[in-house]
């Protein structure tokens, strides 16, 4: 059994050409309690927290099979929120039958909300996207980067776990990385340094749209070869070019 690391996942090489996958996320400060900086159910916190390590997998080609919580507050209510939280988005990812385990913390009063969540997923060998290439490629954007107060504003326009599985099924589509905390930018480097290739700009990578916190995984970069833009466009148009990545 051999491990080792894709971009802020975890692999464990198993016996058959399979992959374990696994990815993490947490959230602190946001919930209902006195010194959350901003204030939401928890439900809602830990929904989201669980959506970037589902994200990582999706996009990298893994099926989760198991689901951690690490909640650093009592069982009731925070806890009990934050574990409807977790089944309510496992059902939306179409995951619900998967096992959810976790703990909580009941020996110490506390008075910021804290939320864990890792996901573990396996892969085949022959499915993930872990691969170099040698053409030209295009990336695109979907979504916009939303954290804290403006991710309670733009519920409704945070795209969905079908649409990214739609995404990832096209033949065309060589890469797919979630965007959090650090920004679309420096995602993109993390991109162009997997496939040893230098970032031409179509967008304007300086702007503040481009450098701020995606938070809860709510941008996916998605890398294609340049000469499949014509059928990939027509299939994704919601999607914005911003950069090409010459190798």
């Amino acid at each position: 059994m051999t491990t080792n690391r894709f971009r802020d996942l975890s692999l464990v090489q198993l016996a058959g050409g399979q992959t374990l996958v696994i990815a993490c996320d947490c959230s602190a400060g946001i919930g209902e309690k006195k010194l959350d900086t901003v204030l939401i159910d928890p439900a809602i916190t830990a929904a989201y927290s669980l959506r970037v390590p589902l994200m990582e997998l999706i996009c990298f080609g893994a099926k989760p099979i198991a689901v951690n919580d690490t909640i650093g507050n009592e069982m009731a209510p925070t806890g009990r929120r934050g574990i409807f939280g977790i089944q309510q988005e496992l059902q939306k990812a179409g995951l619900a039958d998967i096992p959810l385990n976790g703990s909580t913390e009941d020996n110490m009063a506390t008075q910021t909300t804290s939320i864990g969540v890792t996901v573990i997923g396996v892969a085949n060998s022959d499915n993930v996207l872990e691969k170099q290439v040698t053409d030209e490629l295009l990336v695109y954007q979907l979504g916009a980067p939303y954290v804290g107060e403006e991710v309670k504003r733009h519920l409704d326009r945070i795209f969905s776990y079908d649409v990214v599985r739609r995404i990832r099924k096209q033949s065309t589509v060589v890469d797919m990385l979630p965007v959090g905390s650090r920004g679309v930018r420096y995602e993109l480097v993390q991109m162009a340094e997997t496939h040893h290739a230098k970032i031409e700009p179509i967008a304007d990578l300086g702007a503040e749209e481009k450098n701020q916190s995606a938070g809860p995984a709510t941008v996916i970069l998605v890398a294609i070869a340049a000469k499949d833009q014509a059928t990939f466009e027509e299939m994704a148009p919601q999607l914005a070019l911003i950069a090409k990545l010459k190798v």
